[in-house]
Order: structure tokens, then sequence, then C-alpha cells
């Protein structure tokens, strides 16, 4: 699989922008026409809802705005107008996200199409507005899709398909789309937004099967159960439908190049993976970081590739797997932490780790955690992948988990 995105030649390409990822995204809810937006001022979220506000006061499209007191209520917002049929968007993260915890894993369970976007930053010790995936973390078991962008343009794409995923009636879970913060969040690069008509023929609008509305009948969402009668099955139908996603996420992608232009690999992409002796596993924006690393130490001889999930839930373990089947060692580049795992190791390590064990090749994992918000550097990819690289030469890991951003010395 290529990290190379393509434009058909039949497809007329638009003015480009330089925008922030923020800016983007609030481009994408404008062309998605989006119904209620929930509003609660966070970094990053709080430039999404200027834009958006500034869109609806200038006219470019027509959306209830509605400013809550709390997180909290932002996402109970979105989640009662999903309930009746609106198509909705909201946004937070850090404890924002964690303040609004309640109504975002009810959200899932009552299997409501929601986007929101998540602007990663670290859960505030207190104060912290440093990069870190834990906050979006806090959500993998609950029935979020996740997908993770790589810049400002993946972010509009991602969002638009979001919606077209999330509303699909396979599916009908909320999506979250990932973006770092601050690396993604607040840095402008070039963005095409794509033709408002290409978009309203990918992404009709929202027709729920069972809305609150008095004229299709009784219906009940995100009730209150007794386990003994529903509780499982309930579940099961969250479980049933992330299965489902799998196929409608393909199928999405696949019609977004054909109405839009831009193409991308579904669920992950590689990059000089064909030779490659180790590997590289990450999400997100540094992973042109570990690109570029790779290309340099490839001129020492090095052959080393670099692989980027897109999504992160559901979990393209199956791709994953494909992608590294030929490498001798791995490394995975690893914004998140879990406190005393086995082997201390960072919550996406151990995801790709659980992938790797149904592998016939069993190659040796070392997991690099840049933890605190500390912006890793070039030369700490570069050092990551020389300790893979020792790996293969030794056949065995020394220390599984390594702390690259430390100022003193890693214990």
């Amino acid at each position: 699989m290529s990290a190379q995105v393509t434009v058909p030649k039949t497809v007329t390409l638009r003015r480009k922008h330089v925008w922030t990822g923020t800016r983007s995204i609030a481009e994408a809810v404008k062309i998605a026409d989006v119904d209620v937006i929930a509003a609660y001022p966070i970094r990053p979220y709080t430039g999404i809802m200027n834009d958006l506000a500034r869109m609806v006061a200038d006219g470019e499209f027509r959306a209830e705005i509605i400013v809550a007191d709390s997180e909290h209520s932002q996402f109970e917002i979105a989640k009662h107008a999903s309930a009746v049929g609106a198509r909705t968007f909201v946004g937070s993260s850090g404890v924002g996200l964690a303040y609004a915890t309640e109504a975002i894993c009810v959200t899932a369970l009552g299997q409501l199409p929601v986007v929101a976007v998540a602007g990663c930053r670290a859960l505030d010790d207190p104060g912290n507005f440093g990069m870190e995936w834990n906050d979006v973390f806090l959500f993998r078991d609950v029935g979020w899709l996740v997908s993770w962008a790589k810049d400002p343009q993946e972010a509009l794409d991602m969002t638009l398909v979001a919606y077209r995923v999330a509303e699909d009636h396979r599916v009908l879970l909320p999506h979250f789309i990932a973006i770092d913060g601050a690396a993604i969040t607040h840095v402008s690069t070039p963005v095409e937004p794509p033709a408002k008509e290409s978009v309203t023929e990918f992404l009709p609008p929202y027709r729920p099967p069972y809305p609150l509305d008095p004229a299709y009948g009784p219906v009940t969402k995100a009730q209150h159960i007794a386990p003994s009668l529903i509780g499982p099955e309930q579940r099961k139908l969250v479980d049933v439908a992330t299965k489902n996603s799998r196929e409608v996420i393909q199928e999405a992608w696949k019609d977004y190049t054909r109405y839009v232009g831009r193409q991308y690999s579904p669920f992950i992409e590689t990059t000089l993976m064909d030779d490659a002796d180790i590997a590289l596993v990450s999400m997100g924006a540094y992973t042109k970081d570990a690109i570029y690393a790779a290309r340099k130490l490839r001129e020492r001889g090095i052959k080393a590739g670099v692989v980027r999930l897109r999504y992160w839930r559901p979990f393209p373990a199956e791709e994953l797997r494909e992608a590294l089947l030929d490498a001798k060692a791995i490394g995975v580049v690893d914004f998140s932490y879990s406190m005393g795992s086995p082997d201390h190791a960072g919550a996406f390590f151990n995801d790709v780790r659980s992938t790797l064990y149904e592998s016939n090749s069993k190659p040796p994992l070392v997991d690099f955690i840049f933890a605190g918000g500390r912006e890793p550097t070039v030369r700490h990819f570069e050092e990551a992948i020389c300790i893979v690289q020792e790996s293969t030469r030794t056949k065995k890991v020394s220390k599984i988990t390594h702390w690259l951003t430390l100022r003193g010395k890693d214990a």
C-alpha cells in the first residue's frame, strides 16, 4: 500500500487554501450541511466553533449553534439532537473529553451517529497543553469509531467520510476524528476543499431509521434498562455495528474517490516497506518525521519503513499483520501511556502487540513513548530506528519500553 494520495485526471481541482486543521474541519462541517452544532470553548475546539459561528453569521450555511454550559452538556446536546434525526457536530479535548464521559459512553450505546473532533492534548496536570493520545484513548472500548488524521487536508476529508460511515444504517455509531494537538490543529498547510455538489452526492441528507418523532411511533433511545432483559443484547448490537463498519469504511473511501477525487488507502498507509527489515508503526502528524528519519537512515544502509494507521477503531488488525509480515523487528511510535500495564508500555503498543500475536513471524517489538507533551525531533526517530535495528542483530529485545524525550536517564 502506498502513502501517496492521487487525484484522478477527470476531477477538476479547486483552489487551495492555507488552513489549520481546525479551520479545515470547520469547512467540512459546513460542506456536510450539519444541522446542530454544540459548542463549549476549549482549545483547540474553540477555533472550530468560532469559525463555524462566523460562517453561520455570514450566511454561508444554516445550522443551529447551541452554546453549552460545560463539555458534558455539550455532548448531551449533540446526543439528543442526533436522536431526533439531526446531523450533529461537537468536539473537545483533554480533560474536557473526560468531563463528558457519561454522555460520550451513552451516545455509543444508544447507537447515535454523532461526529466529533478530538484535538488530542494531555490530560491536564494541570495546564499541560502538549499533545498526547490518552484523552481519546479513554473511549477506545465503548463503541466509538476513531480515525486519525495526518494533516489538515486529511482532517477535512476524514470528517466528511465520518458522516457517511456513522450514518450508514449498518453502523449507526458515533465517530471521532482525532487530530494531534498543535501539530495539526494550529499548523497551516495547503488544503483543497471539495465542491459542495460533489459532497452532496457522496453524503445525502441524514435519514435515521428510528428517530424520536411521534410520527414514527414509539421509540426509545439510551433508555434505563434491566440488564436481565436486554443488557447483553444492547452491547452485542454495538459489537455487530463495529464489525459492519469495516465494510462500510472501505465502501465510503472508494466512493469518496469517485465523487471528490482524492484517493486514500482505507485503513493503513505504508512507506518504504517493500524491502524494509525494520518498521516503525504510528498514527497522526508525526508519521512524517518517522518517514524522514527512515529515508535518512537508508542512506546508511538501514532498511527502515513506516506504517501509519488511519483508523484506530475499528483496529485494522488484518491489514497491519499483512503490512508487517516481512519485518524483522518493529518499533511503535507511541503518544499514549498505560501506567502499570504489561511491560509498562503504552496503550497503542499493546494493541499492536496483541495484533501481532497471531502473526506467524512474531517479530521483536519495541515501544517508544512520547508522553508529557514534549515534542520529539527527527533525532528521536532516528534513535528509535537504531534501537530497533539492534534487536535484529541480537534477535531479542533487551528493553521493551523507551521514553526518548526525557531530560534525564530513563529508569
